[in-house]
């Protein structure tokens, strides 16, 4: 009765672990008490990596959700999912996305996979979702210059067939051994931590840096989340930009020039998205005036926080902001000189001195924009405020661009972007904060302040601010070990 393809593969990986359980019990047998069945990882690379969600939400289900005449009920002791350069959705019962629950899950994507060109696992990794108050976590790892078949040592490079190096860009592809190492690092440390409890491994998962040379040296994005993360705005909930994730939650901008909330785009041309929304952020803070272009007060984003929400999350110097953030390319025009009401009609330029102040404000392609930082400011209820840059907890990179055709036409009737927007995980404890500012009381914040005053002008794509709250006996240290 399973009559699908991804939906049977996942089928399938439960019948396996139905084979070991009666390997396990049989008595004789040679693999008998070799498994621990009571920690089991499911691991699908391509339409496999797709089939392992499946095969996690059909262990939990009493029936096949295509034909209830198919019994499931399974029930195994599935807690980890890892799923390398995945497809997504070509199974959808009743025509929705499977979501996954209460199982932790890693996600390897390659910037130049010829074969699945846009990162599909990241809208898996939306859908997981952690509601037992167990310890799971996920993470995303997207790796420049990684493909889609030298995960393993059968593919190899030509990720659609063997004459597809005439059409596949493969000069700039990672070695196939350091693509290999990358899985490995991960996929062993990932491992390590779900299945053995070895929670030392959670650091390397939320700033990549921490693992100093067991990488092989190319760019990687990483987005992390565990349980015991509290939203304040995910942008997922309705289309009213200054409410948040909770009630009492209020967002707040100030002199920004770009303020709206969006579905992210995958690359490609099309409808397909990565059915998650964040906010675009844009500011300039030069304001063009009638001769001279000067700097104003720097544009803000304000996240205040509902009465006694610090308080009921038990928010300790242990606690750690999260926010997830890209910066794009685009560079708003310089603000608008504020006009001086009590002057009239004496303010207004005419003839020559009109036309210098158009062609001051007037927007020029920068086809360099600078690097993008940013101030993040916490504020407690006395007014105490601490401030670091955002820098600080990881790199802050613009999206990464790829060729992954030949030819350049080819590439643009294939892609609306030559790049695709994949937000990275900032972990701040807050401990850090109260380092520069004592006084601060982390149990009592205010509000959250994202002050863009180390750029002169940008726009950047912000996701999931929150805090996450380590469990009890657990200390978090985001930068622990970070060089």
């Amino acid at each position: 009765g399973i009559r699908g393809e991804n939906d049977a593969r996942g089928w399938m990986l439960l019948q396996h672990v139905k084979a070991w359980t009666a390997f396990d019990t049989t008595a004789g047998n040679p693999l008998r008490g070799r498994a621990d069945l009571h920690n089991i990882a499911l691991m699908g690379h391509s339409r496999g990596g797709e089939a392992v969600g499946h095969a996690a939400a059909f262990n939990r289900m009493a029936r096949y959700p295509d034909d209830a005449n198919v019994r499931l009920g399974f029930h195994y002791d599935i807690r980890a999912v890892v799923a390398i350069a995945p497809v997504d959705g070509q199974y959808r019962p009743a025509d929705q996305f499977v979501p996954v629950e209460n199982v932790s899950y890693l996600v390897l994507h390659g910037s130049h996979d010829g074969d699945v060109s846009t990162f599909h696992g990241l809208r898996q990794y939306q859908r997981v979702h952690f509601t037992d108050g167990q310890p799971h976590f996920k993470a995303a790892v997207y790796v420049y210059r990684a493909n889609h078949g030298q995960w393993n040592t059968v593919w190899g490079n030509k990720d659609n067939g063997p004459r597809s190096g005439r059409r596949l860009d493969l000069r700039g592809l990672l070695d196939p051994a350091d693509q290999r190492r990358v899985a490995e690092v991960y996929v062993s440390a990932f491992l390590d931590a779900t299945l053995k409890g070895k929670r030392e491994y959670l650091p390397l998962f939320r700033d990549h840096r921490v693992a100093g040379g067991w990488l092989p040296k190319t760019m990687y994005i990483t987005r992390f989340e565990e349980t015991g993360f509290h939203p304040l705005a995910g942008y997922d909930d309705d289309v009213d930009v200054t409410t948040g994730a909770l009630a009492g939650v209020h967002l707040t901008g100030d002199s920004l020039a770009t303020w709206k909330e969006g579905i992210i785009p995958y690359r490609g041309r099309g409808t397909d998205t990565q059915q998650n929304s964040a906010v675009w952020l844009g500011w300039n803070n030069r304001v063009a005036g009638d001769d001279t272009t000067r700097r104003g007060r720097p544009a803000s984003y304000t996240i205040v926080l509902g009465d006694s929400l610090a308080d009921r999350w038990h928010l300790t110097r242990d606690a750690m902001l999260s926010l997830e953030l890209t910066a794009t390319k685009d560079v708003p025009a310089p603000r608008k000189a504020p006009r001086d009401s009590a002057a009239g009609d004496s303010t207004r330029a005419t003839g020559d001195r009109a036309r210098s102040a158009r062609s001051s404000a007037r927007p020029k392609r920068d086809t360099t924009p600078p690097p993008i930082d940013l101030t993040v400011e916490l504020r407690d209820g006395a007014g105490h405020v601490a401030r670091l840059p955002l820098s600080r907890f990881g790199a802050i990179r613009r999206p990464l661009e790829t060729h992954i055709l030949r030819r350049a036409d080819r590439e643009r009737e294939r892609f609306l972007n030559l790049y695709e927007f994949v937000l990275q995980t900032y972990l701040m404890p807050l401990a850090d904060f109260a380092a520069v500012e004592p006084q601060l009381d982390v149990a009592r914040l205010e509000s959250v302040r994202l002050v863009f005053d180390r750029a002169v002008a940008g726009t950047v794509i912000v996701d999931e601010i929150g805090f996450t709250v380590p469990p009890d006996g657990v200390r978090a240290a985001a930068g622990e070990g970070r060089r």
